[in-house]
C-alpha cells in the first residue's frame, strides 16, 4: 500500500515504504544484506533502485541514510521523489537511489556504523598513512565523556566551554570532524573500508555501468539553520566542477573545506564509477542549534558504551530529534528543498 506520509517512524518503516514504492516504479532493485544485526534480530539491508536504462551515460544518485540517524529526512525525500515520479526521464539518464547506506546506525538509532565508524570519514586511502586529528586530541577526554550526568558531566562540560573559547569555533569544528586514533571514541573514521564503504563500490557500477557524467547527492541532517538545506559540494573552487556543482545546484554552493573532515561517500562513487565525472554535493538539513546536537551525540555515545543497562529510550529519542525534527513544517521545507535538488540535477544533466 503507498502512504501519503513520507516520514516514517523508523528504520524498518522506512525501508518498507521505500520497498512499496520500489516495486509500484517498476524500477530495478538490488538489496545488499548488511551482515549486522539489527534492533530485535531485524535483518538490515541497502537497498539500490535504479529507475531508466542499465546503460545510461547520465545519472543521479541520491544517497539515504550516510550517518544513520540522519536517515529519515533522506528517505522521505526519496519516496516523495517515487511517490511523484511519472515515469518519464530524459533520454540517456538514470536515476539510482541509494536507501539507508548505513542500515546498522539507521536502524538502532546511531549516526556511526556497527563498527563504531563515521561513514563519511571512511572512504579514504587506508594503505596510506591515516590522518592525525590533533584538535580532537584536544578535545577527545571531555567530548567522550564516559558520565552522562553528575559532577564528572558537569566538570567535562565546563572544560569543554572553555577548550572552545580557547581554539576559536573553527578548530573545534576542526577537531570533530574525524579521527582515526580512537575506535571507541566520537567520530572515528575507522582503518579499513568498512561493510557500507564496500557495498557502495560493489553496486554503483552494477546500476551505472556505462556512466559518464553524474550527480551524486548525499543527504544529511543537524547542521546549518533549521529546515533549509545547505549545498556544500566537493570540488575545489573555482574548478571546471565546482563551477559545475554552481551551476546545477545555484550560487549558494560552498566548498566543503578539505581539511575539517575526509572521506566522504562521494569519493567512493568517484573511484566506483571509472570514467565517469561525479559532481558530489552534501545537502545538509538544519535542525536544532549545534550546541543542543553536540549533547546529543555525547549522550549517545556516552550511553551505547558505558550505561546500556540503564534505559535510553530518552537518551534515543532526544538523538533522532536531534537529526530528524517532528515538525509538519520542517518536514515540508524538507521536501521541497529535496525535490527542488532533484529535479536541478536532472535538468542539469540533460544539458550536459
Amino acid at each position: 500500500m503507498i502512504r501519503d506520509n513520507h516520514f516514517q517512524p523508523d528504520y524498518a518503516a522506512c525501508r518498507a515504504y521505500f520497498l512499496d514504492l520500489a516495486a509500484a516504479s517498476g524500477g530495478d532493485l538490488m538489496r545488499a544484506a548488511n551482515p549486522a544485526p539489527g534492533p530485535d534480530g531485524l535483518e538490515l539491508s541497502t537497498e539500490f533502485l535504479r529507475l531508466g536504462p542499465a546503460d545510461a551515460e547520465r545519472a543521479l544518485i541520491l544517497v539515504s541514510g550516510t550517518h544513520g540517524a540522519e536517515g529519515f529526512a533522506g528517505s522521505a525525500i526519496q519516496c516523495a521523489w517515487l511517490k511523484a515520479h511519472g515515469g518519464q526521464l530524459p533520454d540517456n539518464l538514470a536515476v539510482v537511489m541509494v536507501h539507508g547506506l548505513n542500515a546498522f546506525g539507521f536502524a538502532h538509532l546511531r549516526r556511526v556504523n556497527e563498527n563504531n565508524v563515521d561513514l563519511n570519514r571512511n572512504f579514504i586511502d587506508h594503505e596510506a598513512d591515516h590522518p592525525h586529528n590533533e584538535g580532537y586530541a584536544k578535545v577527545a577526554h571531555v567530548l567522550a565523556v564516559n558520565s552522562l550526568d553528575g559532577p564528572e558531566r558537569q566538570a567535562a562540560d565546563t572544560e569543554l566551554t572553555r577548550l572552545g573559547e580557547e581554539m576559536g569555533q573553527m578548530n573545534v569544528m576542526r577537531a570533530i570532524g574525524g579521527q582515526y586514533d580512537d575506535a571507541e571514541g566520537m567520530f572515528y573514521g575507522g582503518r579499513v573500508p568498512v561493510w557500507s564503504n564496500r557495498a557502495l563500490r560493489e553496486y554503483l557500477p552494477k546500476m551505472l555501468p556505462n556512466v559518464k557524467l553524474a550527480a551524486y547527492v548525499d543527504i544529511h541532517t543537524g547542521l546549518g539553520p533549521s529546515g533549509y538545506g545547505s549545498p556544500m559540494c566537493y570540488h575545489v573552487p573555482k574548478s571546471d566542477d565546482y563551477n559545475l556543482a554552481k551551476a546545477w545546484w545555484g550560487q549558494d554552493v560552498t566548498a566543503a573545506a578539505a581539511k575539517i573532515n575526509h572521506g566522504k561517500t562521494g569519493i567512493g562513487a568517484m573511484e566506483a564509477l571509472l570514467g565517469a565525472r561525479v559532481i558530489c554535493l552534501t545537502l545538509e538539513f538544519g535542525t536544532l542549534p549545534f550546541d543542543e546536537i553536540l549533547v546529543a551525540l555525547q549522550d549517545e555515545h556516552a550511553w551505547w558504551w558505558h550505561h546500556r543497562d540503564r534505559d535510553g529510550s530518552a537518551i534515543k529519542a532526544a538523538f533522532k530529534a536531534a537529526f530528524c525534527r517532528d515538525d509538519r513544517n520542517w518536514e515540508t521545507q524538507i521536501l521541497e528543498r529535496g525535490l527542488q535538488i532533484a529535479a536541478a540535477s536532472i535538468e542539469g544533466l540533460a544539458k550536459n
